[in-house]
């Protein structure tokens, strides 16, 4: 076959294929027996005309649209076979142009990254403090968290009240809430569930206290069934209570946990803050680093790759969506986009994640971050030690070939994400440095392995030189014995 290619952009190979005119001219041959075997040829009976007659009934374009059909799927893995070219993803056929017939596919090839200078970015870290405020506000919430409830006995419910009653709510005949013991606590913001004023209704009732009132939900409500219209509620209270918080003072300290003093309490609350902010800082950080330094790469990638990166972001879109028991629509709805923006923003989404994954697989040869096989038996027995129900169904996942390149494959993208960290706040080691580490590295695992491989002479020796059944008696005992 005589075959050509051209380089495209965007990943791409325009391949033309030109087979053998003479299996051309038995292809053609074929085709005509299979067309007169399948259609009347005047003047002959079905399956007995020769090809000139089959041609001139119906052409030689309608012969070489059959040998497309009959042997388009063997030249085309026979030219990949030849050329040596290894696609992504099947070929397209653009065109195919008769007498002499050539096949024009264009081919998908795997993405190109060229880092670039990504070793010259240099982003900026911004020191992380805890807001005191935002101390005192967990200090709040946690004397809430341990506070009593206490009956009230003369004033009537005010917002904050917890407040227990029977309840039956109707729309006409509608019921759409009947309870015994519905509980709410008091508060001033609107309810998603009840229309405005439910809360206010209950200000100033007392235990025993009969209701009945009618409020209306808004035009505009949320849902359809209920905007507009007109709800009756009757409540008999069973009770009102105030929440009695406890002095936040030493006393409280050990209330909430292994804590002798007050301020003991508030350092703790002040570390815990600061490793989630500087969690959320380095996150911030690793992502703005990275997203400057495939600014200054380039990267090329088949539109086929994106396809498929957009297909499954949205396929698990939908599944998480499905899973909350959402109709799809439904949620186009809520978020208010139609299918054609939904996909347009998961196709955005998805080319940056494209980018970022080929950016790290590069990154990650170039920066030799190849985990050993310590760093991954360490890291499953790290996984192993966190399961609680199935140790021995984790175990063997995880130590499966499967399971530990899934491992390897998280290890490296987690050191990925720090090399990068430091190269952005110019503490990475050179790759100089990195270049003598690898070397290194690579004498060991070749002298470990050349050590084993002594060892296995070794033993085999050692096989041999035993005796092969220690049943089988020596030959002069036996001899012997004989004699």
């Amino acid at each position: 076959m005589k075959i050509t290619t051209e380089q495209l952009p965007d990943c791409l190979i325009a391949l033309t294929v030109e087979p053998e005119p003479e299996r051309v001219d038995e292809a053609l041959k074929r085709a005509a027996r299979k067309v007169a075997a399948k259609y009347t040829v005047p003047g002959y009976r079905k399956g007995k005309a020769p090809y000139a007659a089959v041609v001139r009934a119906y052409g030689k374009e309608a012969l070489f649209e059959q040998v497309v059909e009959d042997m388009g799927d063997e030249v085309y893995k026979e030219a990949l076979q030849e050329s040596g070219l290894e696609p992504i993803a099947p070929g397209e056929l653009k065109d195919v142009t008769f007498d002499p017939l050539v096949f024009h596919l264009v081919l998908p090839m795997p993405p190109e990254t060229d880092l670039g200078g990504y070793r010259s970015v240099r982003v900026e870290r911004a020191a992380v403090v805890v807001d005191e405020d935002a101390v005192d506000k967990e200090l709040v919430k946690l004397q809430q968290a341990n506070s009593d409830w206490a009956p009230v006995e003369d004033e009537g419910a005010q917002y904050g009240d917890l407040v227990t009653m029977q309840l039956n709510g109707a729309i006409e005949d509608d019921v759409i809430v009947e309870d015994d013991a519905f509980e709410i606590e008091l508060q001033e913001e609107e309810s998603d569930d009840f229309p405005p004023g439910f809360d206010a209704a209950f200000l100033d009732a007392k235990a025993e206290d009969t209701l009945s009132f009618d409020l209306e939900y808004p035009e505009d409500w949320h849902s359809e069934t209920r905007a507009g219209a007109t709800v009756h509620f009757d409540a008999v209270i069973n009770s009102v209570k105030r929440q009695e918080l406890p002095v936040l003072d030493d006393d409280f300290a050990p209330l909430v946990g292994d804590f002798d003093t007050l301020e003991d309490l508030k350092a703790s609350i002040r570390e815990g803050m600061l490793e989630e902010l500087q969690s959320q800082a380095d996150n911030e950080y690793a992502n703005t680093a990275l997203g400057q330094m495939i600014e200054v790469a380039t990267i090329q990638y088949p539109e086929v790759l994106l396809d498929d990166y957009t297909e499954r972001m949205a396929s698990e879109q939908k599944s998480m969506i499905s899973r909350l028991g959402i109709p799809f629509n439904e949620y186009l709805r809520l978020i208010g986009r139609t299918e054609t923006e939904f996909l347009a923003d998961m196709r955005g989404n998805a080319r940056q994640q494209l980018l970022s994954d080929l950016f790290v697989e590069e990154l990650i040869d170039a920066e030799h971050l190849q985990p050993t096989e310590d760093q991954i038996s360490a890291r499953v027995q790290e996984l192993l030690d966190r399961e609680t129900e199935d140790a021995e169904g984790l175990r063997d996942l995880l130590e499966s070939a499967g399971g530990r390149h899934a491992v390897m494959h998280e290890i490296e993208r987690r050191d990925a994400v720090l090399r990068v960290m430091a190269i952005a706040d110019g503490t990475a080691p050179t790759l100089e440095e990195l270049e003598s580490q690898a070397a290194e590295r690579a004498a060991r695992e070749a002298a470990a392995q050349a050590a084993a491989a002594d060892d296995a002479v070794d033993d085999g020796a050692a096989e041999l030189a035993e005796p092969a059944n220690d049943d089988v008696e020596p030959a002069e005992a036996m001899v012997a014995e004989e004699g």
